[in-house]
């Protein structure tokens, strides 16, 4: 899906990002593999700890980031109570070669 996703932008990377973004920072081939010794993860378990005190929890989120060789490729949020329903939750992720996907789950199913 990723993949097929990333060819579907390839037109929209070569003619809008590249005026800002070089190929090391969005890349133009197909994102199959990486060093693991070249990657940088970022977690922040619980944003929002002020408003998870105060039981809103539609404004707590888990953040997730990638790196790789210092440059930025996966960004991930998590929510796990939607602001439309909060017994689903919703994940967001993207990446400049992907575009941003957005998944519903029932959260009374996990």
């Amino acid at each position: 899906m990723l993949n097929e996703s990333h060819v579907r932008r390839l037109p929209f990377i070569d003619e809008v990002l590249r005026q800002f973004y070089d190929e090391e920072e969005i890349s133009s081939s197909l994102f199959e593999e990486f060093s693991t010794e070249d990657a940088v993860v970022w977690v922040d378990p619980l944003d929002g700890t002020n408003e998870f005190t105060r039981n809103n929890m539609s404004a707590v989120t888990v953040l997730i980031g990638l790196a790789i060789k210092d440059k930025s490729k996966l960004g991930i949020v998590h929510k796990p109570h939607a602001d439309s329903d909060s017994s689903k939750g919703e994940t967001f992720f993207g990446s400049g070669e992907h575009g941003t996907f957005k998944l519903m789950y029932d959260r009374s199913l996990s």
